[in-house]
C-alpha cells in the first residue's frame, strides 16, 4: 500500500493531479484559483504493478477563502490520527505560472515543514504545475529560483522536485518516485508524533505555533497601516483623484489577489500613505490596506479556532466577511473604471 497526501495552496491543481492519476474526471479537478476540495478526501486506486494499491489523500488548499488554515490542519490531523496511517510521501503542489512567491505561499511552506518535520523532508516531493500557462524559458527560470532560494532548505534535507505536465503519464512518473518503504518502517509525520504519541494539543504543536507566529507577524503590518493613517499628511482630494487615474491607466490586469503580506508588496507604500485625516483614500491605498487586513483577519480567525475561543471567533468572522465583500466590490469597480477609460479613448 502506498499512501500519499496531496497538499498545497488553493488552485494549484491538487485535485487535477489526482483526477489524471486515476483516469477520472469526477474527482473535483479544477484549473483556476478557486479550491474545489473542502474536506480531506481519500481516493483509492490500484497501482500499475497490479499488486499494490495507492491511496491519494486530497486535501483542501491552504489560504482558501471559505475555510481557514486551522480548519484544514484539524481535518488533516484528525484523519491521520484516526486512521493511524503513516504516509509514504507528501506531494506539495506549486503553480509555476505564478510570477512571484507572496507572503501566503511562504507561510504555507512554513506550515508544511512544521506539519511534516525535518525527518520526513526526504519523503516530500515539490511538484510544479500549470506548465501550459508559461513558456519553457520562463518556467525554467522560476524553477531554478525556487530550487536556489525558497526550497533550498527542504532540498538539502532530501526533498525532490518534479514537473506535472497535466497527463496521466506525468502523474504516474511522480507517483513511482515515492518511497517504497513498507508501512511498518515509515516514520509518522511530526504532527502525528506530537498529537498521538505525546498527546500535545494542536495549538501547542510545531505547526500550531507557526500559525500563532503568522498572526503576530500579520498584526504588525496592520498596526503599521493604522499608524500611517494617524500620522499621514493632509492631501487635497484632487491629488488623490490623480493617483486613482494613474492606477486606472495601468494595463487591464487587476491587482494581485494573492494576499501578499510581505513588506515589499507592490500595493503597500505610497498608496497606503494616502490614508489621511480627510478620510479619503486612493485606489492603491484601499487595495494595499485590504491586502494587509484580510490575511490578518483570517489569521486571527484561525487563532480563535486554534485555542477554541468561540466568542472571539464570532467577533472576527463578520469583520472578515465585510472585508472580503469590499475586496470583491472594489475589484468590480476597478473593472468598470478601466472599461470606461478604454471606451473614452476610442475614436
Amino acid at each position: 500500500m502506498i499512501d500519499a497526501s496531496v497538499m498545497g495552496p488553493a488552485g494549484t491543481g491538487k485535485s487535477t493531479f489526482v483526477a489524471r492519476a486515476v483516469g477520472r474526471s469526477d474527482v473535483g479537478s479544477c484549473h483556476d484559483l478557486m479550491s474545489h476540495t473542502k474536506e480531506v478526501r481519500p481516493v483509492r486506486y490500484p497501482h500499475s504493478d497490479g499488486i499494490r494499491n495507492i491511496v491519494f489523500l486530497d486535501t483542501p488548499g491552504f489560504d482558501d477563502t471559505s475555510i481557514t488554515d486551522v480548519q484544514i490542519l484539524r481535518q488533516i490531523s484528525h484523519w491521520l490520527n484516526a486512521t493511524n496511517i503513516k504516509l509514504g510521501g507528501v506531494l506539495y503542489m506549486h503553480r509555476i505560472s505564478g510570477n512571484k512567491v507572496p507572503g501566503t505561499l511562504l507561510r504555507n511552506y512554513d506550515m508544511l515543514k512544521e506539519l511534516c518535520g525535518k525527518d520526513n523532508f526526504k519523503h516530500i516531493i515539490l511538484v510544479t504545475t500549470m506548465w501550459d500557462e508559461v513558456t519553457e524559458e520562463v518556467g525554467s527560470a522560476r524553477e531554478r529560483e525556487l530550487q536556489s532560494d525558497f526550497w533550498r532548505s527542504m532540498i538539502s534535507f532530501g526533498s525532490t522536485i518534479h514537473r506535472f505536465e497535466g497527463t496521466m503519464e506525468s502523474a504516474w512518473k511522480i507517483i513511482n518516485s515515492l518511497s517504497m518503504t513498507p508501512p511498518v518502517q515509515r516514520r509518522p509525520l511530526q504532527i502525528q508524533r506530537e498529537m498521538v504519541d505525546e498527546h500535545v494539543p494542536l495549538y501547542r504543536t510545531a505547526v500550531g505555533r507557526a500559525v500563532m507566529a503568522t498572526f503576530t507577524s500579520l498584526m504588525s503590518g496592520v498596526r503599521e497601516i493604522f499608524n500611517r493613517h494617524a500620522s499621514g499628511t493632509r492631501r487635497s482630494p484632487s491629488s488623490i483623484i490623480q493617483d486613482n487615474k494613474s492606477l486606472l491607466r495601468r494595463p487591464p490586469s487587476l491587482p494581485s489577489t494573492s494576499s501578499d503580506t510581505s513588506s515589499n508588496s507592490r500595493f503597500v507604500g505610497t498608496g497606503v500613505r494616502s490614508l489621511t485625516s480627510l478620510g479619503i483614500c486612493s485606489a492603491e491605498g484601499y487595495w494595499g490596506a485590504l491586502d494587509q487586513v484580510i490575511p490578518a483577519l483570517r489569521a486571527a480567525l484561525g487563532v480563535a479556532e486554534l485555542v477554541r475561543i468561540p466568542y472571539l471567533k464570532d467577533a472576527i468572522a463578520p469583520s472578515l466577511s465585510v472585508a472580503l465583500s469590499i475586496r470583491v466590490s472594489f475589484r468590480r469597480w476597478l473593472r468598470a473604471q478601466k472599461y470606461l477609460m478604454l471606451s473614452y479613448r476610442r475614436p
